[in-house]
């Protein structure tokens, strides 16, 4: 090749081969098919502290577990869990907030279709989208199989069984009742009995009652029988029932978890990393109030002296039970009563000390504090928010705060939505569609397109509200920000808020009526002493200044 006529890197290439041959004696070079030199990397590795086995690390040693195990293990974490939301009241506080925060009365479906890829026209497309929300508003009240619960009822348990359990289970049913104005249905499942037979254990392909496909899908479930109160069901398979996780492209079993692991087939609390704590705090807070109680009780302790205790406290007992012990012998149990403000004269030798009360102590509440700092630490949501504790705060750091747990619930309200309400969509849609009360064409070649949807949750709630509408105000005005994506942010949809403002001003004309803000908008907001300062740039094109304080803040 000419010289002219190489680039600068075929330049390279061609003098790092030729001097690859001339330094092993013109013997061809290992090469890659474009020419260029086959260099095998080497890599440099430094130790790393965090591999040393001496000193403190010595007997750190983390444990392995076999698949049997590792079932036994997860299952054990979940009857924790569940003990522990049932009995710790901090741990139900925790478990009761997330679904509250992210589901609250239940995530609401916002329908985007797209009009001009399917064809349609954008008044065809917004009449189908009505169609839609009216479909699953009439479904919604018979979304639960028992009958016991609406749509947005069972999203707020699925969302605790997510937390508590680690996962949630939900079988899909076909129920035909002529009450009922569709089939599909959910049933909710206990996650316990979802668990692998003992007489299958040794089947690989099915990992902890999730039978498994080549590509690690999960292919059916084994869920065990229900007992009663007089019969229990052993866990050989005849006592379970294989149920497959699809019936062509419907879905017959609905099971998801946050999918923290590769590999991972079951779901794991989100108590578990800070469960030793929630147990050992509980333990103490239990012990301290006993300890309360106890010194509240008995106000003082006599010392007799040489008079045996016994004796005397049994002359001064004023209360006398009797029974019988559990090897069939009686007992006399006697007890001292003293009132309020009572005068005691004492025998010969006695000698009062008062009990002292000053439990708990001054490191109480700030041990008690870093303790469930961690506990919320391990769920990824700021202690003020999680425990709902204020005390100190000002408005700057508690909206810090509510805006990182904000993140969090977002990314997980985001997940159930994906995971659990938009397969239950995408399958009332069809039973609609098959019913004719969904009126669209070519359905089945555009189901994805047709069953696309957001899911809308609760607002996360306003601090300031004049602040933070007129900052939503700026944004729209500027084109940063949509009237859409505003109301969807205060969990309100746009169609149906703009209908309700469209009703609303018509009977305002017919009635004649107009309102103070009509007649002059630049009046101050009412009860604020910064309304017409905030009102301004959004009512006028006029150039306004910001002004900032001495710590950055506009």
């Amino acid at each position: 090749m000419p010289q002219s006529l190489r680039r600068p890197d075929q330049e390279l290439a061609y003098f790092v081969k030729n001097q690859l041959q001339s330094s092993s004696g013109n013997r061809p070079a290992l090469v890659k098919p474009d020419g260029s030199p086959l260099i095998i990397p080497e890599t440099i590795q430094f130790k790393r502290v965090a591999s040393k086995k001496t000193g403190s690390m010595k007997k750190w040693i983390p444990t392995r577990l076999n698949e049997f195990v590792a079932d036994l293990d997860r299952q054990t974490i979940v009857e924790r869990s569940v003990d522990l939301t049932q009995n710790d009241p901090n741990a139900a506080s925790v478990v009761d907030s997330f679904a509250t925060t992210i589901v609250g009365s239940g995530l609401m479906p916002h329908p985007i279709l797209e009009a001009e890829i399917l064809g349609i026209s954008e008044d065809e497309a917004t009449a189908i989208e009505n169609q839609q929300r009216n479909i699953f508003n009439i479904w919604s009240p018979f979304a639960d199989a028992s009958e016991k619960m609406n749509f947005g009822q069972i999203q707020f348990l699925a969302q605790r069984m997510t937390v508590q359990y680690g996962e949630y289970l939900f079988l899909g049913s076909m129920i035909q009742d002529p009450a009922r104005p569709f089939m599909f249905a959910l049933q909710s499942i206990n996650p316990l009995r979802l668990k692998t037979p003992s007489d299958l254990s040794k089947i690989e392909n099915i990992k902890d009652g999730v039978e498994i496909g080549p590509r690690g899908e999960a292919v059916a479930y084994w869920i065990k029988k229900s007992s009663s109160a007089y019969k229990f069901h052993s866990d050989v398979s005849a006592n379970f029932v294989r149920i497959p996780a699809r019936a062509g492209h419907r879905w017959k079993v609905f099971h998801g978890f946050p999918v923290m692991e590769p590999e991972q087939f079951r779901g794991v609390p989100f108590l578990a990393p800070a469960m030793k704590f929630f147990k050992d705090l509980g333990d103490y807070l239990d012990a301290e109030l006993v300890a309360n109680v106890i010194t509240a009780a008995l106000a003082l302790f006599i010392e007799t002296g040489s008079v045996n205790p016994v004796t005397a406290a049994g002359k001064m007992a004023v209360i006398t039970e009797t029974g019988y012990k559990d090897d069939g012998s009686e007992y006399d149990q006697r007890y001292e009563e003293w009132s309020p403000g009572t005068v005691m004269y004492g025998q010969e030798g006695q000698k009062p000390h008062m009990l002292s009360g000053d439990r708990p102590g001054r490191t109480f509440d700030p041990f008690t504090r870093l303790i469930l700092r961690t506990i919320a630490n391990s769920v990824n949501i700021p202690y003020p928010v999680l425990f709902k504790d204020f005390q100190g705060m000002n408005y700057a750091s508690y909206r810090s705060a509510m805006l990182e747990a904000w993140r969090v619930f977002k990314s997980r309200r985001k997940w159930l939505g994906d995971k659990l309400c938009q397969p239950v969509w995408s399958m009332l849609m069809e039973e609609a569609y098959l019913k004719n009360k969904l009126k669209v064409r070519a359905f089945y070649r555009n189901i994805f397109n047709y069953v696309s949807c957001e899911w809308i949750g609760p607002p996360k709630g306003q601090i300031e509200p004049v602040k933070e509408v007129s900052a939503d105000v700026l944004a729209i005005k500027n084109g940063l920000k949509s009237r859409e994506e505003t109301m969807l942010e205060q969990g309100r949809e746009f169609n149906r808020t703009m209908l309700q403002i469209q009703k609303e001003q018509k009977a305002i004309a017919d009635k004649g009526i107009v309102f103070e803000s009509a007649k002059d908008q630049n009046n101050d907001i009412p009860g604020t002493t910064q309304g017409r300062q905030m009102l301004i740039p959004f009512e006028a094109d006029a150039d306004f200044e910001v002004e900032e304080d001495g710590n950055g803040n506009t």
